[in-house]
């Protein structure tokens, strides 16, 4: 398990790593909600209690490009702090605007493949993954460098080897005011 969580947490999504560099100050230090919720958490809330709604879908292909698997998620996690509101509105991909049941949001949607190699345990050619993140870096006041999930979202696992590719469609609803 040791041999898992380093590349891990070290290089989750780090082809979705989109965002600009931004100094953030300690504010699990402050009453309010923050980006974090103690020194080494990040606050993070269901979307659906947000003005984000989230959907992903996660297509694995063998190095031959056969399709292996497909999952999908649409419930998800964000940070309620307006990081995610600027890292949001830095995302790169296609944007419009979306009236569903009287509501209108702001629809983005992108791809990323994923390295994964950067997942492989070191005693296996296989392993399993369902914890998908796009992730803000950059240097936290209190917390030093580090990345942080803004979007989170849990699927069913899937298996994946060392040469498997697994592309990720992402597609983040925002309310407009």
């Amino acid at each position: 398990m040791k041999g898992f969580a380093a590349p891990f947490l070290g290089v989750i999504f780090t082809v979705l790593l989109i965002g600009s560099v931004q100094s953030v100050s300690a504010d699990h230090l402050e009453p309010s909600k923050g980006i974090f919720k103690d020194e080494n958490d990040v606050n993070l809330i269901p979307a659906k209690d947000s003005k984000y709604f989230t959907h992903l879908q996660v297509l694995v292909r063998d190095a031959q490009g056969q399709l292996l698997s497909i999952v999908e998620s649409s419930y998800g996690f964000v940070i309620p702090h307006e990081i995610t509101d600027h890292f949001f509105d830095t995302l790169k991909g296609k944007r419009e605007i979306i009236t569903i049941d009287s509501i209108k949001y702001e629809k983005l949607q992108f791809t990323g493949t994923v390295n994964t190699k950067s997942f492989m345990p070191r005693d296996s050619d296989t392993t399993f993954f369902g914890a998908w993140r796009i992730q803000h870096c950059g240097e936290f006041v209190g917390h030093g460098n580090g990345c942080i999930p803004v979007f989170t979202t849990n699927t069913s696992h899937v298996s994946i080897t060392e040469k498997d590719i697994i592309t990720n469609q992402w597609t983040i609803f925002k309310i407009i005011d």
